[in-house]
């Protein structure tokens, strides 16, 4: 449980169980090591009993508790913990469950946290623990298990990032059957959870199983606490995925509501004052955030918390929002003002005003003649705190970009682009308002000191034919900002054209998500209607500027991030690529157009050909990579020895590739991962997994000598993808991590037409080509081959992020 499943109360009965719990033991056996992956792996029916030291176990379980205690702001936390779990010497004996489930539950959510971690084998240990609780009939860590296996689940990847490779059978969550099972009551909610396959299921259902296991095995206990903060999880996560899915939105909404509605029940037990105001307050945020604001228990809330209050500041703003925004919802909107002027005041009063933004923006909504003012001032706030601002949320783990910053941001671009239809000045500030917001969502993902800004990219730096576009999805409309340098114009000036009618932003997710899904793993053409829309909405009033010679640099927001540009169609079916040379930049703070290309390429190429178990999953074997990577080091003949190849290679071949010679490009055919957070972003070698910081440190290196790495090409799945706050995902790391650009995929890529794409790209940049001219040129070639591999789901997969030159 991280961060505040760090929450103390929780973390303290989930600590106080596992001391207890380890006291069990039966039969003395001869000297035995086990590891987390032998005792909390779901094993056969047959299986013989677990066996292991019982003292080890304890102490190993305890320990890694501790550890696991420590603040969420400890991000080594998990990997320190599953060293003391890693291996257990001693006398061997046979374990009871309850004694099994402390220790799995341990190492589930330290296998959750750690850097190098594995969601999928986290899981598969919680579930293993939860089923020995089950055994045990320890309703109190079948609570807390459940609760940890449901932040596991929210967090996975919704598709394996491995290299054309399912994960493998070991590696998914099966139902848990047989003897383990037994005694457990069908009806039960973790009995149920415990029959099901979860990796056939999304997140969030996976999470609802989990969360509800939780509330009904903490609400059995009365334990007040876990009891609401399960019902709290399960209603934010279902506003989550309301958001994500419009079809089903009002009943979506509807199950948040009672969700809320259901922790407001447990919430007055909480004994903590501080904690029994700040979890009743975030559940009837949850309830109006949900819009079902009819049940009487909303206003018992509000009374509740009004009986709570203290002197202080922060918590008089929260409570006047929270009245304010039942008032609006109720229609009564002169009130609603009021009470949100007061919570402006209120917060106003604090050292650090961190929610100033949140009351001026919701301030906006209930004032209709001073909205545009309100918004602003929104925006000049968080501007102010931004910095200050947490990444995730200390009790949900909700991303605060998403949840404070994101709303704000994009109501203040909306405001800025109404005051005027084509002013100069207006548009110029709305461009760098989406260019802070940029940047501000890289910073949150990568750390602002990892990847300090540079001077933007500017119109003035452009060159003839290079044109940058900015698409803003907004809730009601797409809004497109572009510059372009045309022969005999002096500097170049922003300019924007507005989506046509019905163009907004459900809409352009709905299409996004056609397109992507089915070029990444569709059978047939339902991809060309939807690519064809989004062409015209994105591309069509700007076409008459694109020609063989232009590039389009594009910064894309959010969901067209997993967007193939180069497969958009015109009206007559000609895609995009056909048109112009394209490349897309994270931010223009974090993007330069980059160096020219001398033919004098120098390429060290890493393959990894043999399967790996590692801490973080198990990796299969990539058969194809070792001759793509040969190919790679010859530019494009692999017959050539002009470059570094590296088989099978591991961390000391980069190091030792790096140190000898200057290097121009690094191509990693690989397993890699982007894990939900930069900080476990990683690539997998022979017998480690290699962080992004330490690639970043690796990379660095060569700064030192006043050399830039030119590209790295990222030839492994879903590597230009992170989750929805990631800026491009690992592919966009690489390029903080000092790389001019990268080359990276969007979904799970075919063996054999990547490596004919690649053989095509390094042909072209060795004979002195730019990068986006290059792999322009070898997507064409594949188009113009008419076979199979003229097929987009094979080249558009791969996308040119950063520098285009």
């Amino acid at each position: 449980m991280a961060s505040d499943l760090r929450v103390k109360s929780i973390r303290l009965r989930l600590f106080a169980t596992s001391a207890i719990a380890l006291g069990f033991a039966a039969l003395a056996n001869p000297a035995l090591a086990a590891t987390p992956r032998e005792i909390c792996s779901a094993p056969a029916a047959d299986a013989a009993p677990i066996q292991a030291s019982i003292a080890e176990l304890q102490r190993a379980t305890l320990a890694a508790e501790r550890i696991l205690a420590a603040p969420a702001s400890d991000l080594l936390a998990g990997d320190r913990a599953l060293v003391q779990l890693e291996v257990l010497e001693g006398q061997a004996e046979t374990l009871e469950p309850t004694a099994i489930a402390a220790y799995c539950s341990a190492a589930g959510e330290a296998m959750r946290v750690a850097r190098q971690g594995s969601g999928s084998r986290a899981q598969t240990y919680l579930l293993s623990a939860l089923a020995q609780a089950g055994q045990a009939g320890s309703s109190d860590l079948q609570a807390g298990i459940a609760y940890r296996l449901a932040l596991t689940s929210r967090n996975l990847p919704v598709r394996p990032n491995a290299r054309s490779a399912r994960r493998s059978i070991s590696e998914t969550a099966a139902p848990i059957t047989g003897a383990q099972t037994a005694g457990l009551n069908p009806q039960d909610k973790c009995g149920t959870l415990l029959r099901t396959r979860l990796d056939d299921q999304s997140n969030w259902a996976s999470s609802k199983l989990a969360l509800e296991c939780a509330a009904s095995s903490a609400s059995g206990l009365r334990a007040s606490d876990i009891s609401a903060v399960a019902q709290l999880q399960l209603a934010r996560i279902t506003l989550a995925e309301a958001d994500r899915r419009a079809i089903d939105r009002k009943y979506l909404n509807e199950e948040a509501s009672f969700s809320a509605l259901d922790g407001l029940l447990f919430a007055g037990g909480i004994a903590n004052r501080t904690r029994r105001f700040d979890i009743t307050a975030r559940l009837v945020e949850s309830i109006l955030d949900s819009g079902e604001v009819a049940d009487p228990r909303l206003n018992e809330g509000l009374g509740a918390l009004e009986r709570d209050l203290s002197g202080d500041a922060g918590e008089n703003a929260w409570l006047s929002a929270l009245q304010g925004r039942a008032m609006l919802a109720a229609g009564n909107q002169e009130q609603a003002a009021a009470l949100l002027r007061r919570a402006v005041f209120f917060e106003s009063q604090r050292g650090q005003p961190l929610r100033l933004a949140d009351w001026y923006l919701e301030l906006a909504g209930a004032d209709d003649a001073r909205r545009d003012e309100y918004v602003m001032q929104a925006y000049q706030s968080l501007e102010a705190v931004r910095p200050l601002l947490p990444t995730v949320d200390p009790v949900t783990e909700e991303s605060l970009f998403k949840l404070r910053m994101q709303p704000v941001f994009n109501a203040a671009v909306d405001v800025q682009l109404s005051r005027g239809a084509q002013d100069a000045g207006d548009v110029l500030q709305a461009q760098r308002m989406v260019e802070s917001f940029r940047q501000a969502e890289i910073q949150y993902v990568f750390g602002p000191d990892c990847v300090p800004p540079r001077i933007p990219v500017s119109p003035a730096d452009l060159r003839d034919g290079e044109i940058l576009l900015y698409p803003i999805l907004l809730a009601d409309r797409v809004e497109v900002l572009y510059a372009a340098k045309t022969p005999g114009e002096a500097v170049p000036q922003y300019q924007r054209f507005t989506a046509r009618e019905g163009a907004d932003l459900e809409r352009v997710e709905r299409l996004v998500k056609q397109v992507s899904f089915e070029l990444g793993y569709g059978t047939d053409d339902s991809w060309e209607a939807p690519s064809a829309e989004l062409y015209s909405i994105l591309i069509k009033p700007i076409e008459d500027r694109l020609t063989d010679d232009t590039t389009l640099v594009i910064v894309p927001d959010g969901i067209l991030r997993r967007l193939p540009f180069a497969a958009l169609r015109d009206g007559e079916g000609q895609m995009l690529i056909q048109k112009t040379g394209l490349s897309i930049a994270p931010s223009l703070a974090y993007t330069q157009p980059g160096t020219e290309n001398e033919k004098n390429t120098q390429v060290v190429a890493a393959s990894l050909s043999q399967e790996v178990d590692l801490p973080a999953g198990f990796f299969s074997a990539l058969p194809a990579t070792a001759s793509e990577a040969r190919m790679a080091a010859g530019l494009g003949d692999p017959a050539a020895t002009s470059g570094i190849y590296l088989e099978n290679f591991s961390r000391a071949d980069l190091v030792t590739a790096f140190s000898e010679q200057s290097i121009d490009v690094l191509h990693l055919a690989t397993h890699a991962s982007f894990n939900g957070r930069s900080d476990r972003s990683f690539i997998v070698a022979e017998d480690e997994a290699i962080l992004l910081s330490e690639l970043r440190e690796l990379i660095g290196s060569t700064l030192s000598r006043g050399e830039l790495l030119s590209l790295i090409i990222l030839s492994a799945c879903e590597t230009a993808v992170g989750d929805d706050q990631a800026s491009m995902g690992l592919a966009g790391a690489a390029v903080q991590a000092g790389s001019e650009s990268a080359i990276a995929s969007l979904w799970e890529v075919d063996d054999a037409g990547t490596a004919k794409l690649m053989q095509n790209f390094y042909q072209f940049y060795a004979s002195g080509q730019g990068k986006a001219e290059a792999l322009r040129n070898a997507q064409l070639a594949m188009i113009a081959s008419e076979g199979d591999d003229a097929d987009p789901g094979i080249w558009a997969a791969f996308t040119l992020l950063g520098a285009w030159r």
